[in-house]
């Protein structure tokens, strides 16, 4: 009962606006077929490439995230590693340092012996040459002394005289 009423009322609305219904048909069919179509072969294609995308997006921003946290353990890691290198510099500067102290102190003590043995040369070879000078000027003065010898007394003195003399005069000196 209420379908002929409102197929009437359908009918007469259709004629009241100049809409035939057949052509409505027609055109609905078309419009169906029409977004099917574009629904197929653009909108899923578009969605498609528009999922990847938004894939893409996502695995990059977890690389970059990766590569954050990659970059935040490198350079801790280059930190520890300047550290250990500056540690290690450190104690090689050190160990240089006590090595030229060393060295420093033997060079130190092997030129103060070198410089006491050749102060005891030295002195020793003074010693040998006072003694030598001391030699030549008791021989000097005995001679000397015989010289004078001879000329107080007048007479030429022998050998054994010469030699008495001498002995006489360098248990004098």
């Amino acid at each position: 009962m209420f379908s002929p009423v409102l197929a009437t009322s359908v009918q007469e609305l259709f004629d009241q606006f100049g809409l035939h219904t057949e052509a409505f048909i027609a055109h609905l069919l078309a419009f169906i077929f029409i977004a099917a179509v574009i629904s197929i072969f653009g909108i899923k294609p578009v969605m498609k490439q528009l999922d990847e995308r938004r894939k893409r997006i996502e695995e990059g921003e977890a690389m970059h995230e990766r590569s954050q946290k990659e970059l935040a353990e490198v350079k801790q890691t280059g930190e520890q590693i300047l550290d250990k290198a500056h540690d290690e510099a450190r104690k090689e500067l050190e160990h240089a340092r006590q090595t030229a102290g060393k060295l420093q102190a033997d060079l130190t003590e092997k030129a103060s012996a070198e410089a006491r043995t050749i102060i005891e040369n030295a002195k020793n070879q003074a010693a040998l040459d006072t003694q030598k000078e001391r030699e030549a000027l008791k021989a000097d003065f005995a001679r000397l002394l015989a010289l004078t010898a001879t000329q107080v007394t007048g007479k030429v003195l022998s050998e054994e005289d010469h030699r008495t003399i001498n002995e006489a005069a360098i248990k004098s000196l």
